[in-house]
């Protein structure tokens, strides 16, 4: 297993056990995270730990699981991961809209892009289906 493949498990680890200053340390302080659409990047520790409570405010016991990992390049990894939790709290992605607390359990993927250098992440960006999250109809075919 890479140092990579390490980081990246610590990472996860670090989030579902909710020892989020641990997977804050894993970034740079200048370091882009850009978690949520419609929102501006944050920016180094403090900003993923914004991100994350913003996760863990909607989805309290969200929990991440790791699908595949996939080395890009030297420093860029693609990380597909199956995130589930019971949707407790509303979640906004700005003018996309909100997610109205249901109450119930929801799994949905996550796409995680990671640039790590020197040991350290320098970049998180995340993707998923907003139709799938938001509960909007997709195109009909």
């Amino acid at each position: 297993m890479t140092d990579t493949d390490l980081l990246i498990r610590k990472y996860i680890k670090s989030f579902n056990e909710r020892r989020l200053q641990d997977a804050a340390d894993m970034f740079t302080h200048d370091a882009v995270i850009q978690h949520r659409p419609g929102s501006g990047p944050l920016k180094g520790p403090e900003g993923y730990l914004e991100s994350a409570r913003m996760a863990i405010s909607s989805f309290p016991n969200i929990r991440l699981q790791i699908l595949r990992v996939e080395q890009r390049d030297d420093t860029v990894v693609e990380i597909d991961i199956s995130a589930t939790g019971t949707h407790s709290g509303d979640w906004t992605a700005g003018p996309l809209g909100t997610l109205k607390a249901t109450g119930q359990p929801k799994t949905f993927r996550v796409r995680e892009m990671l640039e790590i250098r020197g040991g350290k992440i320098t970049f998180s960006g995340l993707t998923y289906d907003l139709q799938d999250l938001l509960g909007k109809p997709g195109p009909r075919e």
